[in-house]
């Protein structure tokens, strides 16, 4: 009896090892999955605000000194006479911070194919950067330039829930810090640029890191000027992504080239106020252990409304196409994102 109560105690142990480890295999797939599908969501979230953050630098650009004011009032130019737009002499700056935040509606959160979760999106920014204004260099001018930024990505702020889910929407929240460094270096109506960046990304409000990624960069721009209020921008930007996510195998299956090409037109709609649609086509080939190659037409226009040198708004309208092949697909979505923002620059 001893015998058979030794071998039945056995099988049981046996049966609850085979189970706990059964359990374990389940909870690190699904958690490998669930990590698999928000990274590549959660960056390219980044890449887009990158995106517009840069569209919205070019439009300032354009806003030159001396152009003539907006009327008043109806009239007020036969009276007085056009008034020009007075500023101090610039002067030189060493530093330069920023303050921005963006409320815009998307229709895919999740940048699925099917089952699309409509959500609003508060994006919040701030960074600090070395930032000496531009000196000569040979024939052109150099600018220098190293920072921090923070971003903090907030969903559902209407207490919205993941369709046939009681999973509030607030739950997918989190924030990404980012180190960078670049120099520009423009010589009439060419721009070159070289840069690097490290972001983390983490949960909100635990701040418990779960993707970080280290990304050399270069990109070049050539500008034709139609006329005195209208500039097009074509340009090539490059990166690699060196990445690294919190799963227990296959850490680097982000690593990653992307390739850029771009058309900026930054119509200047009076002394305030720049029109500027765009044309994004992006191809990503990934690295690490797969074949799969991603291709993302980006399209859209904004509105920036410059009210002094350090303070702007904007509305926006854009709309994502990404489709992807190989062995290994990646999600090939449609995203149509709308919004608008309040910045605030300072330099000193």
């Amino acid at each position: 009896m001893d015998g058979d109560f030794l071998l039945l105690r056995i099988g049981v142990n046996q049966r609850s090892l085979a189970v706990s480890l059964l359990l374990l295999l389940s909870l690190l797939l699904f958690g490998c999955w669930d990590l698999a599908a928000q990274v590549p969501g959660a960056i390219d979230q980044v890449d887009s605000a990158q995106q517009r953050r840069k569209a919205e630098q070019s439009a300032n650009s354009r806003v030159q000194e001396g152009d003539t004011a907006p009327e008043l009032f109806p009239g007020e130019s036969s009276d007085i006479g056009p008034q020009s737009v007075l500023r101090a002499k610039a002067r030189n700056t060493w530093f330069e911070a920023l303050a921005d935040v963006q409320y815009f509606y998307t229709d895919n959160m999740f940048l699925t194919e099917h089952n699309k979760q409509d959500t609003g999106v508060l994006l919040s920014t701030a960074q600090f950067a070395l930032a000496p204004t531009a000196y000569n260099l040979g024939p052109g001018l150099f600018s220098p330039r190293i920072g921090y930024r923070h971003q903090w990505y907030d969903f559902g702020l209407d207490g919205g829930k993941f369709e046939s889910s009681s999973i509030r929407l607030n739950e997918f929240d989190f924030n990404a810090q980012t180190v960078f460094g670049d120099v520009q270096w423009s010589h009439e109506n060419w721009i070159l640029e070289a840069g690097f960046d490290f972001t983390r990304l983490m949960s909100t409000p635990d701040y418990d890191e779960f993707y970080k990624e280290y990304v050399p960069r270069w990109a070049v721009q050539r500008l034709f000027s139609l006329d005195d209020k209208t500039v097009i921008s074509l340009g090539y930007e490059g990166d690699y992504r060196f990445s690294h996510g919190d799963v227990s195998f296959n850490n680097d299956f982000n690593d990653r080239t992307d390739h850029s090409f771009f058309a900026l037109c930054t119509r200047t709609l009076c002394r305030y106020a720049v029109i500027q649609p765009y044309y994004q086509f992006k191809y990503t080939r990934f690295t690490a252990d797969t074949d799969r190659q991603d291709y993302l037409h980006s399209l859209g226009i904004a509105l920036y409304c410059f009210f002094t040198p350090n303070i702007s708004l904007r509305g926006f309208v854009g709309y994502d196409i990404k489709d992807s092949d190989g062995r290994n697909q990646g999600p090939d979505y449609r995203r149509l994102d709308a919004g608008g923002g309040l910045n605030v620059t300072v330099r000193f």
